[in-house]
């Protein structure tokens, strides 16, 4: 395939397959168009039915069991219907609507859908030159204004798989309008996939399974297209190719209108050798005069860690957190954002962290997003770090005095060196019932993909390590 965007890919092909009913008002005339576009097909692709028609009404035409194949993939249609189509390949196509039953795919990815329908769909201009009708543009570049699928079953030789029951979009490409949904989809590569093999070695952490499951989702005002387009940077049309780095990726406008809201349930996404579940999520984004507000709540989160992550063998079975919310304001005139994001189980832990950052909404193509200012807490009132320390004392057939003897040397070197965190120690010797705060003013706001090498910035200049690890830039306080 040369586009990872597997279902979306096999929309685009059977879009394909309905220009060739373009303006044709008799069966002598389609079959006509039906020759001139079989005769346009690259050496290695055919295009075969059982039966074809004219749609007058809708100024049409209709397939039965219609198939394209080329090289190594057949892709068949039980059903193909296409309504009102006007343009060229070259100018740029539309359609009032295209309907598709029963279409199974055999070749690099094998499956079905049982249906699919596109309504006032637009393609872009595919070329000045001859161009193949099969050679589609990128997803990100089609416009329509509802497209509905259900009933997929695919999967890869190399075990990558989805299913999904139901799923919509109204006003995919446009400014305005954008709504989606899906209900009851499962997603899942293995360990040893492409995906998975890629994406560990873009973050050097060991693999492990993907998935994502969602039990249902709604969300208004989410610019699907433009999302679409990051990930066509990311992936190369060649999927055996080089994914570029995310820093790489150029900037595609907002991503949602304002207002936006989404609502989720029963949410998992396995990556890394982590889990994440949570049972509910709203979140929504709107305006009031020059400031962007954005909220989001999450109940019921649950994180499991599995052997491929690090720390694995140190955490506890699942860590669940009661509720998690998230803040968001920024200045449009200043582009300066304060995001605020706490996580809560009673009886058990609290943490909050505030940053201050600039460039992060709309970031300027010269300067990437800066840290301006950022403060943790963390409060620990069911012994959880006790616990953990319990863990790595039995792993080393000690006991959690003998291990904590064996931190007093270090974190005491630790607060020389930077006496902003002089709490620090004292509170990792005694977490139980207390709370710490760390907070980091650096001197001048610091582009967030420079703070990785500060360490080695202040090995290289004593000078900038005194002035910026300690108070009032680098602060640290027990309660």
């Amino acid at each position: 395939m040369k586009r990872p965007l597997l279902a979306a890919g096999l929309c685009l092909v059977l879009v394909g397959l309905g220009t060739i009913g373009v303006r044709h008002e008799s069966s002598a005339e389609l079959q006509r168009a039906l020759a001139s576009f079989r005769a346009n097909l690259p050496p290695d692709a055919r295009f075969e039915y059982d039966h074809a028609y004219p749609r007058f009404l809708a100024r049409g035409a209709g397939f039965e069991n219609a198939r394209f194949i080329r090289g190594g993939t057949t892709l068949t249609a039980h059903v193909l219907t296409v309504n009102n189509p006007s343009g060229y390949l070259t100018t740029g196509l539309s359609f009032s609507k295209i309907h598709a039953e029963g279409i199974t795919l055999s070749g690099p990815v094998s499956g079905r859908i049982g249906e699919l329908t596109l309504n006032k769909l637009l393609l872009p201009p595919v070329s000045r030159e001859k161009h193949d009708v099969s050679d589609l543009p990128p997803l990100s570049q089609i416009h329509f204004r509802h497209g509905q699928i259900r009933d997929v079953a695919l999967g890869t030789p190399d075990h990558c798989a989805l299913n999904l029951a139901n799923a919509a979009v109204d006003n995919y490409g446009h400014d305005d309008g954008n709504s989606g949904m899906v209900h009851e989809a499962h997603a899942v590569c293995a360990e040893d996939s492409l995906p998975a093999q890629r994406l560990s070695a873009l973050t050097k952490i060991p693999t492990g399974p993907l998935a994502l499951d969602i039990g249902d989702l709604r969300e208004s005002g989410i610019r699907y297209a433009r999302a679409v387009a990051l990930v066509e940077q990311w992936v190369p049309s060649d999927i055996s190719g080089e994914a570029k780095s995310l820093s790489a990726l150029k900037a595609q406008g907002d991503l949602s209108e304002v207002p936006s809201k989404s609502e989720a349930r029963n949410i998992g996404i396995a990556l890394l050798g982590m889990r994440l579940q949570y049972e509910k999520l709203l979140s929504r984004q709107w305006k009031e005069g020059d400031k962007r507000l954005g909220e989001g709540t999450l109940n019921n989160t649950t994180i499991q860690f599995s052997k491929p992550y690090a720390l694995a063998p140190f955490m506890p079975d699942g860590i669940h957190i009661e509720t998690l919310t998230q803040s968001a304001t920024t200045d449009t005139k200043t582009n300066v954002s304060v995001i605020s994001m706490r996580g809560t189980t009673p009886k058990s832990f609290d943490y909050e962290a505030t940053m201050e950052l600039a460039n992060v909404v709309t970031p300027d193509p010269k300067h990437g997003p800066t840290l301006i200012s950022m403060s943790l807490t963390y409060r620990d009132d069911a012994s959880n770090l006790d616990d953990l320390f319990g863990r790595i004392a039995a792993l080393r057939g000690q006991s959690i005095a003998e291990l904590k003897s064996t931190f007093a040397l270090p974190l005491a070197l630790m607060a020389q060196k930077a006496p902003g965190l002089d709490a620090l120690p004292a509170f990792v010797l005694a977490p139980s019932g207390h709370s710490l705060t760390v907070s980091f003013h650096p001197p001048e706001p610091i582009d967030v993909t420079a703070i990785k090498a500060l360490s080695a910035q202040f090995s290289a200049d004593p000078t900038m390590a005194q002035r910026w690890l300690a108070p009032p830039v680098l602060t640290s306080s027990m309660k």
